[in-house]
């Protein structure tokens, strides 16, 4: 199982050879940073080459549901309701313009749920045939569920842009969905490309300063010596 600490200590290693570093030593924060950011590179590559969806991207989050007014605004109330997340919903990668949810459905996985959109929903809800079907979309980051009995929570999947963010919600038991020590979601493969392109790319910099500062270090005790 590969975690985010895993993936930090890894690159670290490599980057100081083993040796430990009080100078210059590149902060754990910012080397999670660029894991986040090359993850959603290398994912948007695939996606866009039209590769199917890994399960080792997705990610898996309980979601609670409350009632809100359709209106939504200030002071006016129209007496109908829709299913609203209570949370915003992390953001997911974009694929050809398009989120990147790939499940909404009952927390028994019984009932799914189909996509719709902010636009789309008016004229589903006119549908001769499936006019009664539930729904989802995102709005401002949040979950709608049209034309559903009041359930309090669902279960929504999803390739997120940044997997940390799904700390925010717990799992069944209780727990967060997402520590720097649980699974981090990429197969093998791509945490081993991660590591290199971090390693080559975005370390340069804060290696060839490490090995400066050794160089200076040396010279400056050789210079204390004579």
């Amino acid at each position: 199982m590969t975690t985010l600490n895993h993936l930090i200590y890894d690159i670290k290693n490599i980057i100081y050879g083993g040796r430990a570093h009080d100078d210059a030593e590149i902060n754990d924060r910012q080397i999670a940073y660029w894991v986040t950011q090359v993850r959603a590179m290398l994912i948007r590559q695939e996606l866009f080459a039209k590769t199917s969806i890994h399960d080792s991207w997705v990610q898996h989050l309980i979601v609670t549901m409350d009632q809100a007014d359709t209106s939504e605004a200030c002071g006016i109330n129209t007496g109908c309701y829709i299913l609203k997340s209570t949370q915003v919903i992390p953001r997911t990668i974009r694929r050809n313009s398009r989120n990147t949810v790939t499940a909404v459905q009952s927390i028994d996985e019984t009932t799914s749920f189909s996509e719709t959109s902010i636009f789309r929903k008016k004229f589903n809800e006119h549908n001769k045939y499936t006019g009664s079907k539930s729904r989802w979309y995102l709005k401002n980051d949040y979950l709608y569920i049209t034309n559903s009995k009041v359930i309090e929570k669902v279960s929504l999947s999803g390739i997120f842009e940044d997997p940390s963010e799904v700390a925010r919600f717990t799992s069944c038991s209780g727990t967060p969905c997402f520590t720097n020590d649980t699974s981090y979601p990429v197969s093998a493969d791509m945490a081993s490309k991660i590591t290199d392109i971090i390693v080559k790319t975005k370390a340069t910099i804060t290696a060839i300063g490490i090995d400066d500062d050794d160089t200076n270090d040396a010279k400056d005790k050789k210079e204390h010596t004579k």
